[in-house]
């Protein structure tokens, strides 16, 4: 059963690999991201990180003649659990359903709205020969809700005084002493300010600058400055090392967007080497001993191995150390079973690692979904991703190249990245995922409600 289990999860990477190629075609759109960056993950580096025993930065390893250590959670979890190959099995399963779940949700929306989906696809086909528009006309609402968030965000950074926080963290030369110190002071314990700055503040910085740029209005140009300012405070006050990465990954993805969204070869090499740079960075700045091929390494682990790890260590948990928890991972559910509300990252982070709740463990959205409701929760969450990426591109993309397209997009990149690492129902949420565009459609629908009624002449009829 684990040599089938294997070749239905590779199977299921190429046949998703195939379905992004050929049917969905390499444009930018959330779906793209969401299929891409799984495919990217939890395609081939999952295979060959469970095929390997974890061992370190293998690939990269192998190509520069090394031989790298195993990782040491497999034999926790074989000390643990004697049944390692049923593990392992269900994983793999489970991989292949979260692909043919993805697919699904996809064409089940394809098949609900074809005359939409036919009509995004052409503006996609069209959009590097389009010009940058503004379609919603007004700003004023805009620009009072960009202001009200930098005062807000502003007041919050003061009153916790995230510049000396992270001064004080750039003046500690031992990791062991920046690692003490992000544990006891990083990030802001408010949660509206962390949702601001993470699922809407990113959409809002993006729209603002691209429409001020546009319309030639400086004070909403500058308003977005000053509040990417503030979000950029509050990505590094939380003094790890992805907040502020993909803070910026996101503003390169809204700016390669302004001129093409066609994934071509040269712009995917183009964008690798991008990230690279930022990722290798951040590094150096977080982890001062790390240089050359041994930050190149542990880039590789920390985006490769180490969500391939979590995921690993969720399945070994439950069923065989805890039972499935049929809804009690999901707060509301909890307090309508009228159980104790226990997130499974604590069981499994205390079950592995013997640490406290204070330490998370990020893994990819069908870990949730397992750890609650076993295949049928994989198969169901896997529908919902798919279809409601492709709803939101479906909804927005059919205008083409427009400021609050590239604005949507460069936000569902960050909810896409949470997907990988979390719940579904965060990342639609606190992610920004669902959050962000909902968001743009109120304020598209408000500012052009209200641009129309300015317009209206005043007591029109008095002049027949």
């Amino acid at each position: 059963m684990l040599s089938v289990s294997y070749f239905s999860a590779a199977a299921a990477i190429c046949g998703a690999t195939l379905h992004l190629f050929l049917r969905l075609r390499l444009f930018v759109t959330t779906t793209t991201m969401l299929l891409g960056s799984i495919l990217l993950i939890y395609g081939p580096a999952y295979l060959s990180f469970m095929l390997s025993s974890g061992e370190y930065a293998m690939p990269i390893d192998w190509l520069l003649g090394h031989t790298g250590t195993v990782n040491p959670i497999f034999s926790a979890i074989k000390e643990r659990i004697s049944d390692f190959d049923g593990v392992v099995t269900a994983m793999n399963f489970s991989i292949a359903l979260m692909y043919l779940g993805i697919i699904a949700g996809i064409g089940m929306v394809d098949r609900i709205i074809p005359k939409r989906i036919a009509k995004m696809q052409s503006a996609l086909a069209g959009w590097n020969s389009q010009s940058l528009r503004d379609d919603v006309g007004g700003s004023r609402i805009l620009i009072g809700v960009i202001a009200t968030l930098v005062l807000f965000l502003l007041f919050v950074s003061f009153k916790e005084n995230h510049i000396a926080t992270i001064k004080d963290f750039l003046t500690l030369s031992g990791n062991d002493d920046r690692l003490a110190y992000r544990l006891h002071h990083g990030g802001s314990p408010n949660y509206p300010y962390n949702v601001i700055i993470g699922a809407i503040a990113p959409i809002l910085v993006i729209w603002g600058v691209l429409a001020g740029w546009l319309n030639r209005s400086w004070l909403l140009l500058s308003l977005a400055i000053f509040l990417a300012l503030a979000v950029g405070v509050g990505k590094f006050e939380s003094l790890s090392k992805a907040p502020p990465a993909f803070f910026l990954l996101q503003l390169l993805v809204a700016a390669t967007l302004t001129f093409t969204n066609r994934l071509s070869l040269r712009a995917a090499l183009a964008s690798l080497g991008a990230v690279l740079l930022v990722l290798y960075f951040v590094v150096r700045l977080n982890i001062t001993y790390m240089v050359g091929a041994d930050a190149l390494l542990f880039i590789y682990s920390r985006v490769f191995e180490v969500p391939n790890q979590a995921l690993l260590e969720n399945f070994a948990v439950f069923p065989a150390l805890y039972p499935h928890m049929w809804g009690a991972n999901i707060r509301p559910i909890a307090a309508l079973m009228g159980v104790s509300y226990t997130p499974s990252f604590i069981i499994v982070a205390q079950t592995w690692n013997q640490i406290t709740s204070e330490t998370t463990v990020p893994a990819l959205f069908i870990a949730d979904a397992w750890t609650d409701f076993s295949y049928a929760g994989v198969i169901i969450f896997s529908l919902a991703a798919g279809a409601i990426c492709r709803l939101i591109d479906a909804f927005f993309l059919v205008q083409g190249k427009t400021v609050v397209n590239i604005a949507v997009l460069g936000a569902t990149f960050m909810g896409v990245f949470t997907l990988l690492i979390t719940s579904l129902n965060i990342a639609l949420l606190s992610g920004g995922l669902l959050l962000a565009p909902i968001l743009v459609g109120l304020l598209v629908t408000f500012a052009r409600y209200f641009g129309k009624r300015c317009a209206a002449p005043p007591l029109a009829g008095l002049n027949q």
